[in-house]
């Protein structure tokens, strides 16, 4: 007779390990299930259209392989720690990536990202080291601080030409990003944003007229 799961109802309900909810469930509250590191579950209501902010953040057994096709919204910070998620791609009806949505989250294979989307938020995919994408929507026009810090398999070679802002750390530590040029209307480029890209070598930086270049966003990388 549940139809619904408040906030934090579940959190840090460590033991847990909820292999499906019953299907009379109509909402699910944010930070629902944080840090359920047990939690198994295999199947999500069809009467749920959104996953709400942090409903997994820290369920490191979540294993999921692909979202529900009836999910419309996921919030921040909602898969953030679930080490075991194995999504291979995203709804394509997304638009754009919330904070932290998927940080940290080792084992995300996606190789593209959904062609609506136009923003990635802070953290959104921090700490994704088997990220592997090798473009971004063309529609993207910001990248938020830390969106790919520590994304050591992110093989990218070039930005869409709307970007107008990356943010601090953005790619620091992609050790495999391999871009040869940045957007013209790029006018924001954050501290560190670039630290630690060996291979970022073939960069023009005479051709950055981004104002206030700070001298650290290129520390580290195969730049200096």
């Amino acid at each position: 007779g549940v139809t619904s799961i408040g906030d934090y109802a579940f959190q840090d309900c460590i033991s847990m390990e909820l292999p499906s909810l019953p299907a009379g469930v109509e909402s699910i509250g944010k930070y629902a299930f944080q840090g359920c590191s047990n939690l198994t579950l295999s199947s999500w209501p069809t009467k749920v259209t959104s996953i709400a902010q942090g409903t997994f953040s820290g369920c490191e057994k979540l294993s999921w392989s692909s979202l529900p096709s009836w999910i419309t919204s996921i919030g921040d910070y909602a898969f953030s720690g679930c080490s075991n998620l194995e999504l291979t791609s995203l709804l394509e009806k997304t638009t754009s990536i919330g904070a932290g949505t998927f940080k940290g989250c080792s084992k995300l294979t996606l190789t593209s990202l959904p062609s609506g989307v136009t923003s990635i938020g802070t953290s959104a995919f921090s700490g994704c080291s088997s990220l592997a994408l090798t473009s971004l929507p063309s529609g993207v026009t910001s990248i938020g601080d830390n969106a790919f810090d520590s994304c050591s398999s992110l093989a990218l070679t070039s930005l869409p030409g709307g970007v107008t802002s990356i943010g601090e750390r953005a790619f620091s530590n992609c050790g495999n990003l391999a871009i040869t040029s940045l957007p013209s209307g790029v006018t924001s480029i954050g501290n560190y944003a670039f630290y630690g890209c060996k291979k970022l070598t073939s960069l023009s930086v005479a051709a950055i007229t981004a104002p206030s270049l700070d001298a650290t966003v290129f520390s580290q990388s195969g730049l200096n």
